[in-house]
């Protein structure tokens, strides 16, 4: 999914990660309500209550603030209350809580007075709340879901809500994420711009790159591609090298595996053989990592860049573009994607979880395929979308066939997803490797050594979270 920047040049992604609210994810599970005593086959005696038939007003918490958001999501909520006349969804689209205050915060206090919305959505994964007693499990809901149900949803943004086999909560969107190139660029230096010829090892990227980057005089004035750029991608490039980030059956970092470090080694060459050597040199050209305006790749200083699905409507970018797979490293054995969903979740200690759970249900299926329809192009995790459904913008903007086309692409591709989003303690984690692959590529700290340390970091982290469940 996608919140929409569009008066701002930042993607709301690239928002999150500088404004560090998922700091708060370890805030919301701390305060979590108390967890009543189980019953036989995971539930809670308060979990099990069943649907009165009543009338219930159940509460919805969300982020959201566009225009757009704030047209589609009270037609989505509509088309629920009509579906379900005997329960009334309270809600507001203004950015934030009821009333005002930071998001995490606010929801934090209600679950630690045992008073939380009944069902919120989340910008970071269901997996780290619910493996610190957060959010509600909701395995026996889907099991007699009528659309919800275990195997309907893409297996790698479900996997990004589950903890040691207990759903925490559901992806509504999975947009995938791609390679996008400038057409105009490629057709300049006489290269293809068909998907078929686009390379598909990171040698051939790396020699298709350098024919596109311009060095006059030592400064950089167009970069053919930087691969290290977008940070929400880390674990998509260690599985495109046969590695993992973070082994979610295992319970263990694998961030100092040979895997990522010839990886990392295979940057640090990139940058000497292809940009100068220096990162900050790169730095000062632009922003990468996005196709958002403002960015490089939209001022024209990079030829090829990453984004989700989403960048296809959202950045509304102003020339002619394509988009491509990613390339497969020496250790790899198969194009993966990565995708940053919207999630939904259940808080523990709702009044109402049965109420909650459809309304859950209905936005990450068919409320999500009619946002995806009329709003914008982030793909449905859910796999319960038509076949032959495309978002319309796409098809105004470009014609029906270019429509279709991007909704295959998106929609295969989900199906070879690397694993991300399913650590307890993702966002720490994040930030670790990300500072480490900062140090190697400034040259401050030798690659193994880097990884290393954040590799024991990590693990460090984990078991002490763990441990403290």
């Amino acid at each position: 999914m996608s919140e929409q920047a569009k008066s701002t040049v930042v993607s709301r992604r690239n928002f999150l990660r500088m404004a560090g609210l998922a700091g708060g994810a370890a805030v919301l599970a701390a305060c979590a309500a108390p967890k009543a005593a189980p019953e036989e086959g995971g539930q809670t005696k308060e979990e099990a209550q069943p649907a009165s038939g009543e009338q219930v007003t159940i509460t919805w918490w969300n982020q959201f603030s566009t225009p757009m958001c704030q047209d589609l999501f009270p037609k989505i909520v509509a088309q629920f209350t009509e579906a379900h006349p005997n329960i009334k969804v309270e809600f507001e689209i203004t950015g934030g809580p009821p009333g005002g205050g930071e998001y995490l915060e606010v929801i934090n206090a209600r679950i630690a007075a045992g008073n939380p919305p009944d069902t919120i959505t989340l910008w970071s994964p269901p997996s780290q709340f619910g493996a610190r007693g957060a959010l509600l499990a909701i395995d026996s809901y889907m099991e007699r879901a009528s659309k919800a149900k275990v195997g309907s949803f893409y297996e790698g943004p479900l996997a990004s809500c589950q903890w040691k086999g207990k759903t925490y909560g559901l992806p509504a969107s999975a947009g995938a994420g791609c390679i996008f190139i400038n057409k105009g660029i490629f057709e300049e230096a006489g290269l293809s711009t068909k998907r078929e010829d686009f390379p598909t090892t990171w040698d051939g990227l790396k020699q298709l790159a350098a024919q596109l980057t311009v060095i006059e005089n030592g400064e950089i004035t167009r970069a053919g591609f930087v691969p290290w750029a977008a940070a929400w991608l880390k674990p998509v490039w260690s599985a495109l090298n046969g590695g993992k980030i973070f082994n979610s059956t295992e319970i263990r970092y694998e961030i100092d595996s040979e895997n990522n470090l010839e990886l990392l080694n295979y940057w640090v060459s990139y940058l000497d053989e292809q940009l100068g050597g220096d990162i900050e040199k790169v730095n000062l050209v632009g922003a990468f990592g996005s196709v958002y305006p403002e960015t490089a790749f939209q001022l024209g200083k990079s030829a090829i860049d990453m984004e989700g699905a989403w960048g296809c409507t959202d950045a509304s970018i102003p020339f002619e573009w394509e988009i491509m797979k990613f390339p497969v490293g020496p250790k790899g054995t198969k194009s993966v994607t990565g995708f940053w969903p919207n999630w939904w979740a259940i808080p523990k200690g709702t009044k109402h979880p049965d109420e909650a759970f459809l309304l859950t249900e209905h936005f990450c299926t068919d409320g999500w395929v009619y946002w995806y329809v009329e709003g914008t192009m982030d793909t449905p995790a859910w796999k319960g979308c038509p076949k032959d459904a495309y978002t319309k913008l796409v098809e105004k903007q470009f014609g029906t066939e270019r429509a279709i086309d991007l909704h295959k692409f998106f929609t295969e591709y989900l199906e070879n997803t690397a694993e991300m989003w399913t650590s307890p303690v993702e966002d720490f984690a994040s930030d670790t490797l990300g500072q480490a692959i900062d140090e190697v590529l400034h040259k401050v700290t030798p690659a193994k050594e880097a990884l290393a340390t954040a590799q024991q970091t990590c693990q460090a982290k984990l078991e002490e979270t763990i441990k403290g469940l």
